[in-house]
């Protein structure tokens, strides 16, 4: 996505943290520029804020997500591929976030690798992390819609070569952020700053082309596929009258709800401010200004999303809820006969799907976390 596109951008960085003294007269409201020490003053507080509670629960629930699928001895159904994917594009997102509160800080401190490295990684993350969910709902759909046809012939291999696929994809948007980003020094903040650096000339139109490919292919484009593949799921449970045995849906369901609620209001602010920079909407002070206060907050809000589906699983997901009391009990009972039998902790896949077999009898098609 457009990655910290819109506060780390170098036209609104290096002018919003000081107001310097000039000899230039004073002018009136209607004829003076806008002003941007308030946004700037803002983004220094808020953001770092907002970055860290999402670096710390984002790696704490993604990192409980991975140990469930990691520590998980039984075959995987196809769909735990794509949680795993999810859950690792989620974690290296959250990685990212720690360097640009240092920015927001202190400056740009890392160089200019780390910059274009850094700035690639968070979004290919973004992208990703849009784009596993929208796999997830197709893997949904063809296991319920089609379960007698299609998804009975789909193979392990299948799966990797499409999450192969989705990388190669993101791979190619975060190419365009190795290209453009640069650190470049600041002389009114006095600070070196990571942001694209477009040409003058063409800055505006990369911004809006970036902006409305984020838009299209990071929000629009994946949400529409999730909601035909659940409206399609639905309408075949209907019809069924399977409802009953499918009340994992409702994880997916709530998935989907929150994917919404988080990245909604963001791609709403960007598509004002890009129909702005476009001349369909008049400039004026006060809507510039609530722009760029509602893109920063509804960033910070988008990027909630990373840390928000390990809390999904957590509390609508009765599997993973399951499993991780069991990793947990299982983890106690092995440090308890330790000193007894070096052997007695351990639990074979064999073992375990016999004890539960009841349970997976009526959730063959559901993967762990649901």
């Amino acid at each position: 996505m457009d990655a910290t596109s819109s506060y780390l951008d170098g036209d609104e960085y290096g002018s919003a943290y000081y107001s310097l003294p000039t000899d230039l007269p004073d002018l009136s409201e209607e004829t003076a520029p806008c002003t941007m020490e308030s946004i700037g003053h803002f983004n220094t507080v808020f953001i770092p804020i907002a970055f860290s509670l999402i670096f710390v629960l984002g790696l704490v629930g993604n990192g409980l997500v991975l140990l469930v699928l990691g520590l998980r001895k039984c075959p995987w159904h196809l769909a735990d591929h794509y949680l795993l994917q999810l859950a690792v594009a989620d974690l290296l997102l959250c990685l990212t976030l720690p360097f640009w509160v240092t920015q927001f800080a202190h400056g740009w401190v890392f160089g200019r690798i780390p910059c274009k490295l850094l700035g690639a990684l968070f979004t290919l993350n973004m992208y990703s992390t849009v784009f596993f969910l929208a796999c997830i709902s197709l893997d949904r759909f063809l296991a319920i819609v089609h379960a007698m046809d299609l998804y009975r012939r789909q193979r392990p291999i299948h799966t990797h070569l499409l999450c192969l696929l989705v990388w190669s994809i993101c791979l190619g948007f975060a190419g365009v952020e190795i290209f453009f980003r640069e650190v470049e020094f600041s002389v009114r903040a006095r600070v070196f700053f990571c942001h694209n650096a477009f040409a003058p000339i063409d800055a505006n139109k990369w911004r809006i082309a970036l902006r409305l490919t984020n838009l299209s292919m990071g929000f629009l484009i994946p949400l529409l596929i999730m909601v035909f593949c659940y409206s399609q799921i639905f309408c075949s449970l209907h019809r069924s009258n399977l409802f009953a045995k499918h009340k994992s849906l409702k994880v997916v369901v709530v998935l989907l709800v929150v994917f919404v609620l988080c990245w909604a209001p963001y791609n709403t602010f960007l598509l004002v401010d890009s129909l702005q920079r476009l001349g369909y909407i008049d400039r004026n002070c006060y809507l510039e200004q609530v722009l760029d206060f509602g893109v920063t907050i509804t960033e910070c809000l988008g990027l909630a999303h990373c840390c928000l589906n390990p809390i999904i699983y957590a509390f609508i997901g009765v599997k993973f809820r399951h499993e991780l009391v069991r990793l947990f009990k299982k983890s106690r009972l092995q440090n308890q006969r330790s000193n007894l039998s070096p052997s007695s902790g351990h639990q074979s896949c064999r073992e375990h799907t016999v004890s539960s077999s009841a349970e997976q009898a009526t959730s063959t098609i559901y993967p762990v976390l649901m």
